[in-house]
């Protein structure tokens, strides 16, 4: 039988959790509040810079001219056959844990990205509504080039991935294990593959997870997932900007996860740099309008492109503590209500026990009078 006072002492300890989750929501509820009113806000900035950007890029849209954050698709192919540079990624997750499933799903999609299966499937639209994953959609495209003899470590670095992950997609399918051997988790990871991948994380649990698997983190920002600031926006912009002009990067995407309510959030990827112009082909041509820029559209161009990466990045910081905040809250409020659950399953139980204790005493004393009888 169990003991009364071991089930006191759990149902002690269940309450005590109890109020601890119970803190949590409500910490958590207000600073979400917080955090929506912060993201709405921000909405007509960044639905102005969008306007902005289309009409900038439908102006100089059939003309001649050269700009380094800007390329044609047929520029893209030459130069990611080259393999002239490194693939960045912009990483946006959490600080603490107790947020449900909301890093492990940021992480899922990173890996997605990163570790691309060439399936051409799946292929993200940024927020204005045009298709700049280039990388991942002319994936098929690139494995069409037949490399003159020795492939570049860009191409090496695609089949490494395309191989890793054919290989774990049969496993899955044929019922095996998701683990894997060591050599095919190698393929995920090999030497050549991670080198050519840099990221930049935002919260502890970023840095922590690709630290872990070997990945390149040359910039890390911990403490500001839950309440972004621009000013951090700015400096991951100046640094991208610099390292994509210099021709270390040639892609830059960014990983976060999009608020859509307090119980939808959905992890999605953007492409920051380049800018490709055929995206902007079919919206610009809807544009009837056409303003006239003093100095110059290039000039105008390049004081508002570090402005508009900014403004995207911190966007995504706002989209991703909203959603981290609602996801705690979630997580926090089911908690309780499990907690309070537990409680009365263990109060039932502590009644049950101790009535039991009641009858056995009550059947000794009867039977003791029995006996003296």
């Amino acid at each position: 039988m169990a003991n009364l006072q071991h089930i006191r002492r759990r149902i002690k300890s269940v309450k005590n959790i109890q109020k601890i989750t119970n803190a949590m929501d409500m910490i958590a509820r207000s600073r979400f509040n917080a955090a929506r009113e912060a993201l709405l806000s921000n909405v007509p900035y960044v639905a102005k810079t969008k306007e902005i950007m289309r009409r900038v890029m439908g102006q100089m849209r059939g003309r001649e001219y050269e700009h380094p954050f800007i390329k044609t698709r047929a520029d893209l192919i030459a130069e990611q056959q080259e393999g002239a540079g490194k693939f960045l990624f912009i990483v946006i997750a959490s600080d603490k844990g107790l947020a449900g499933s909301f890093s492990s799903n940021v992480f899922k999609a990173a890996h997605d990205t990163i570790e691309y299966d060439g399936t051409g499937e799946s292929s993200s639209l940024d927020d204005d509504g045009d298709d700049e994953n280039f990388h991942r959609k002319n994936f098929d495209a690139l494995k069409g080039i037949k490399p003159a003899g020795k492939r570049t470590p860009k191409q090496q670095r695609q089949m490494s991935a395309t191989g890793g992950m054919a290989r774990a997609t049969a496993r899955r399918d044929s019922g095996g294990t998701s683990s894997g051997t060591a050599s095919e988790v190698r393929e995920y990871h090999d030497a050549d593959y991670v080198d050519g991948i840099e990221l930049i994380t935002v919260g502890r649990k970023a840095t922590t997870h690709f630290k872990q698997r070997g990945y390149n983190i040359i910039k890390s920002y911990h403490g500001i997932s839950e309440r972004p600031q621009y000013k951090y926006a700015k400096e991951i912009t100046d640094l991208v900007m610099e390292r994509f002009a210099s021709g270390e990067i040639i892609d830059v995407t960014l990983i976060y996860t999009q608020f859509k309510s307090a119980i939808s959030c959905i992890p999605d990827d953007v492409t920051l740099l380049p800018i490709v112009t055929d995206d902007y082909a079919k919206s610009s041509a809807n544009l009837k309008e056409e303003y006239i820029y003093e100095p110059d559209v290039v000039s105008i161009l390049n004081d508002f492109m570090p402005r508009r990466i900014a403004t995207r990045i911190y966007g995504a910081m706002l989209h991703s503590a909203a959603s981290e905040l609602s996801s705690r809250m979630n997580a926090m409020s089911n908690a309780t209500d499990n907690a309070q659950e537990l409680v009365g399953r263990l109060n039932l139980f502590y009644n049950k026990v101790r009535q039991a204790g009641i009858t056995n005493e009550i059947n000794e004393i009867v039977g003791g009078a029995n006996a003296l009888e």
